[in-house]
């Protein structure tokens, strides 16, 4: 966004005052959007000295113009503001309207006997770094506890950095961020989207042809991305056309996750599904599915797969058009065999979850010798830890990076599951996913996601397509049970049963919109 914000200048001749301009106007226009007229309330413009600070006010100039009461308390010395920071201070100053209120000084004492309706932070913005100091610390602390106030955010919310997600331990919590242009990282990473509220990008009319020309390698999924990009079912189409799944899962003490994937995998429209689990749970698991095959595996002692399925399992290779291995499988020393057999040699596109991570962080090698051109990868921080061996801290730092570098060092598709899950492909491109909420952190979420995946591969998506819509579907169905059953109770068969929904609902608006 800073290499744009130069060339919209340097190349495109667009005056920097100009933006500035827009970017205030543009706060002020979605806080009316939002919650109606600034007119006759009070509104406290918190400003700094760097672009952030003359956001603000433009801001602050708008608002008055609209017939609010304004108080701007500055934060800093008016001898460091410069050019077009400067210029808007110093009109602001000279503006002399009785509803408006300059202040250079935070005291507490007088700032707790008014009431503001609105509070813009336009303190840092996106050049914070690090931790939140000395008089900016105790100014956002205030911020903070302005229950009644709602807090907007110019740009990004003080306290977070842009760039990594990273929040100072005091970083201002918004009801409302608007965002000049385009998103930034920073806000959809990480605890950024604890402190963000509701995101606005305002058209600050940047050059379109400079924003399209910049060559991203970051996106952030939206609804139309999935609707266009989701299998369109023919309609001759029959069971063997759209998708035959086998599912290599569960072990004794582990049904769940097998019975989770698998008939997630139907519900989000494989044509057939055979579910490979050890004998030893066989007809525990046989007795709880309709749709889904099972198939008898021989066991090994602790009732995990032995060794002496293989044979059964490349039948069953040969006849599926994609294979999911791994949900609760088991760490047993034979079932990490097979499935170190069967990264090796399978053919078609495989999804590996759960211990099929587990056992391919044994021999990582494994994926520079497969035969198969197309792997998707599905682990939780922790499984990632121990693919890559580093410590989940430090894949914190910088997800987007290492994902990145992994999907292409090892050409596969990398769903790192997370706030938020990130897609990584083998050409180096990066999706974030917007849905999904906190209740999703939940037994057997993951089991039905790798199942969703499998589904859409099935269905001819290419890996990557079924990896960034299966994500999508897999949160837009967990934001439905949030909203029907609460975060706290959330199960992750509440988010398998409602995927056919989520499903219906985003290829009739695909429909409503060709229309």
């Amino acid at each position: 966004m800073k290499e744009i914000d130069e060339l919209a200048v340097r190349k495109f001749g667009m005056p920097s005052l100009l933006l500035m301009e827009n970017a205030g106007r543009s706060v002020v226009e979605e806080i009316e959007h939002r919650f109606g007229s600034v007119e006759a309330t009070n509104v406290l413009v918190i400003a700094g000295k760097g672009k952030n600070g003359g956001d603000g006010f433009v801001a602050a100039r708008h608002a008055v113009q609209r017939g609010a009461y304004v108080t701007v308390l500055f934060i800093g010395d008016e001898t460091e503001t410069q050019g077009d920071v400067k210029t808007n201070y110093d009109i602001l100053r000279r503006m002399g309207d009785a509803r408006l209120t300059f202040l250079r000084l935070f005291k507490e004492k007088e700032f707790t006997q008014q009431k503001f309706d609105f509070i813009v932070d336009a303190i840092f913005g996106t050049s914070f770094h690090g931790e939140m100091r000395g008089k900016f610390r105790a100014v956002v602390e205030w911020i903070n506890r302005q229950h009644d106030s709602k807090i907007i955010a110019v740009d990004v919310p003080s306290g977070l950095d842009a760039s990594t997600g990273r929040c100072s331990s005091t970083v201002v919590k918004a009801c409302l961020t608007v965002t000049m242009a385009l998103p930034k990282i920073g806000l959809c990473l990480g605890r950024g989207r604890d402190v963000t509220g509701l995101i606005s990008v305002a058209d600050i009319q940047m050059p379109g042809r400079l924003i399209k020309k910049y060559q991203s390698k970051l996106f952030l999924t939206e609804e139309m991305d999935v609707q266009s990009g989701l299998p369109v079912r023919s309609i001759i189409a029959h069971k063997q056309s759209v998708g035959k799944i086998f599912v290599l899962a569960g072990s004794k003490g582990l049904t769940g996750a097998a019975l989770l994937c698998s008939q997630s995998a139907m519900k989000a429209g494989a044509g057939a599904v055979v579910l490979g689990v050890p004998s030893a749970v066989f007809s525990s698991v046989s007795r709880r599915t309709l749709e889904v095959m099972p198939y008898e595996l021989p066991s090994t002692s602790e009732g995990s797969v032995g060794i002496s399925a293989m044979e059964l399992i490349r039948a069953k290779m040969k006849w599926a058009d994609v294979m999911l291995v791994g949900p609760g499988l088991s760490q047993n020393s034979e079932t990490v065999e097979i499935i170190q057999k069967i990264i090796a040699t399978a053919e078609k596109t495989l999804v590996a979850d759960a211990d099929g991570l587990n056992a391919l962080s044994k021999n990582l090698g494994l994926l520079k010798r497969r035969k198969c051109k197309s792997v998707i990868l599905t682990p939780h921080l922790g499984e990632f830890s121990r693919l890559i061996s580093q410590t989940v801290e430090d894949i914190e730092i910088d997800k987007i990076e290492i994902a990145r570098s992994f999907a292409r060092k090892n050409d596969v598709v990398l769903v790192l599951k997370g706030a938020p899950t990130i897609i990584a492909s083998p050409d180096g491109d990066v999706f974030v996913n917007p849905t999904g909420n906190a209740g999703m952190a939940t037994a057997g979420s993951g089991d039905v996601l790798a199942g969703v995946i499998a589904a859409l591969v099935g269905q001819h998506n290419t890996s990557v397509e079924a990896a960034i819509n299966g994500v999508y579907v897999h949160g837009r169905a967990g934001d439905i049970a949030r909203d029907e059953v609460g975060e706290m109770g959330m199960l992750a068969s509440d988010i398998m049963n409602r995927i056919p929904r989520v499903l219906k609902v985003l290829q009739n608006n695909a429909r409503i919109s060709l229309v």
